[in-house]
This record gives C-alpha cells, sequence and structure tokens, in this order.
C-alpha cells in the first residue's frame, strides 16, 4: 500500500484542486455545520446537493469512487437508521399526512450522512493531504494533532507493509492449513513481534529525524497563497448556505 491509496485523485488538476485548503476547509465546515442545524424530524432540502455535486463533478471526482467510500462508513449510521423506527414511535404531520417519526428521523440522517460524505470525499479528494494538513494548521487547529495525523499519513502504510510481511511469513510456515489454535496463538505472537518492531522502527525514524534536523515543523515545497479566487468562492459558498437554510426556515414559520 502507498499514499497514493488516499491521494488517488488529489493530483489532478481543476478549479476546485486550484483553490487554497483553507478556502475548501471553511466551505466544508459551514456545509456541515449547516446540515447539523437541522432538527432530525427535518429533511434538507434537495437544493443541498448543489455543493458536494459541483465539487465532486468540477474536480473530476468519480460518483463510483464515493459510493465506494460512502458505503465503507455506512454501517456506523445504518444502526442508528435501523433503530430510530423502533425507539421513535411518536407520529408528526408532514403536509398533511400523518407519519411514524422514526421513519422521518431515519430518512432525516441518511440524507445528511450521505451529503456530508459527499462533501468531506470532494475535499479529500481535491487537496493533497499535506496541503490539507498545512492549511489546518493554519486555520489554528492544535499543532499536536496536525502532527499526529502528519505522521500517521507518512508511515501508516509502513505499518501495514509489516503486518502484510509477517502474515506472508507466517503462512509459509503453515501454508495457511494449520490447527485453529495454533494459528491463534501465532496470531498472539504476532501482535508481540508487530509492537516490538514498531519501537524499534519508531525509534530509528526519530534519530533520523533529528540527524536531519527536525524542529517539530513540516515545511511543504509549495506555500499556501490565499488568492482573489478563494475569497469568491468561500463568498458564494456562504451566500448559497444563507439562502437555502433561510429559505427553509422562512417555509417552516410561514407554515407553522
Amino acid at each position: 500500500m502507498h499514499h497514493h491509496y488516499i491521494d488517488r485523485f488529489a493530483y489532478q488538476d481543476s478549479p476546485i484542486h486550484r483553490l487554497d485548503p483553507r478556502a475548501k476547509i471553511l466551505a466544508v465546515a459551514a456545509y456541515s455545520v449547516v446540515l447539523i442545524s437541522f432538527g432530525r424530524h427535518e429533511l434538507p432540502s434537495p437544493w443541498f446537493v448543489i455543493f458536494p455535486a459541483v465539487l465532486l463533478l468540477w474536480g473530476g471526482i468519480p460518483l463510483w469512487f464515493v459510493a465506494k467510500h460512502t458505503l465503507l462508513v455506512s454501517p456506523f449510521v445504518l444502526c442508528l437508521v435501523l433503530f430510530s423506527p423502533v425507539f421513535d414511535r411518536a407520529s408528526v404531520s408532514v403536509g398533511g399526512m400523518t407519519l411514524r417519526a422514526g421513519w422521518l428521523t431515519a430518512a432525516s440522517v441518511m440524507i445528511r450522512f450521505v451529503l456530508g460524505m459527499a462533501a468531506l470525499i470532494a475535499l479529500a479528494s481535491t487537496t493533497r493531504f499535506p496541503q490539507l494538513l498545512k492549511g489546518l494548521e493554519k486555520l489554528g487547529v492544535p499543532g499536536l494533532l496536525v502532527t499526529q495525523l502528519r505522521f500517521l499519513y507518512r508511515y501508516l502504510f509502513v505499518l501495514v507493509d509489516e503486518v502484510m510481511h509477517l502474515r506472508q511469513a507466517r503462512r509459509a510456515r503453515d501454508a495457511g492449513r494449520g490447527p485453529i489454535g495454533w494459528r491463534w496463538r501465532a496470531g498472539a505472537g504476532l501482535v508481540g513481534v508487530l509492537f516490538v518492531r514498531t519501537l524499534e522502527q519508531a525509534e530509528r525514524t526519530h534519530q533520523a529525524m533529528i540527524a536531519r534536523g527536525y524542529d517539530g515543523t513540516i515545511r511543504i515545497a509549495y506555500p499556501l497563497r490565499w488568492r482573489r479566487g478563494d475569497g469568491l468562492f468561500l463568498a458564494a459558498t456562504a451566500g448559497y448556505l444563507l439562502a437555502v437554510r433561510g429559505a427553509g426556515l422562512w417555509g417552516a414559520w410561514i407554515s407553522g
């Protein structure tokens, strides 16, 4: 496994890719906050599809990629969605129709989850991870958290490769047909070996970084630059969110 797995589409060239990471982070954060502001019995307007759709289509991110990664994390939300009709048995009136509140809650949570995931995937897929972390750092995210994410990005695949080597070595010894009890004991031993190797690798990495003058600051080759287009993008996003959310609140107030 390599960093190409994370940055698969981040090195493309499009108007969305060329935006400053800070503008994209703020826009997606504002969009997420507006989605969260809906009540559990409220359904977001179809107009909320526009923001993630523009980012994905303009950025050249295929929809199958979005669907795949949304499905990967969907089991956590599906548990909440499936049990909503069971625990929320109240009735609500929508457009003159009486519906069970649990089903309305399930639909609201699922729609907001899909829209939010689409926006986050658009952000991650149109921004190189080092630049994304630099944008978070510039926006005031605690340096310790950013450093942990940076090291996770750099060395996660080293750990994964080590695990794959250990599994391959175990299979070479039993051809995948050893007794179940023996394989369980061997698996427990692999965890211990992996822990020791991880500590050794961390020590070697730390010494190498100190030898190269690491002082806790990561410098990227292309510094972030805020341009006029970034401000226009952020202003357009703010206007769009105010218009769409404001229209929904106005309609709810009129109907109420």
